[in-house]
């Protein structure tokens, strides 16, 4: 429990900072042309909900490259997740708090 709790301390404290350089985007509505070059950070959730499985996962792959110690974890379950939750609020929170309930769950 206390390695759980130590992880996720140690995620929320690398992404804080990178949290706080992020652009607001209050009222943000789908844009109607998402590039293949677009990340999961700058995605609503009414894009990732258009995108298909193959890119889901590939957008899934991106962020756990960058913000996911977890090396078990695979994309295919965060993609899952994300699919699954649909709590209000921005798409990269979202993939953060799937990434911990995973790895947390392991």
């Amino acid at each position: 429990m206390i390695r759980c709790a130590y992880r996720f301390g140690a995620v929320a404290c690398a992404l804080l900072p990178l949290l706080a350089t992020l652009p607001v985007a209050h009222g943000a509505t789908a844009s109607p042309d998402v590039s293949e070059d677009t990340s999961l950070l700058y995605l609503s959730p009414a894009d990732w909900e258009k995108q298909p499985a193959p890119r889901k996962i590939a957008l899934a792959a991106d962020f756990m490259r960058i913000f996911c110690t977890d090396q078990t974890m695979t994309p295919a379950s965060l993609a899952d997740c994300l699919d699954r939750d649909k709590a209000n609020g921005a798409l990269f929170e979202r993939a953060i708090a799937c990434a911990s309930a995973i790895s947390a769950g392991r």
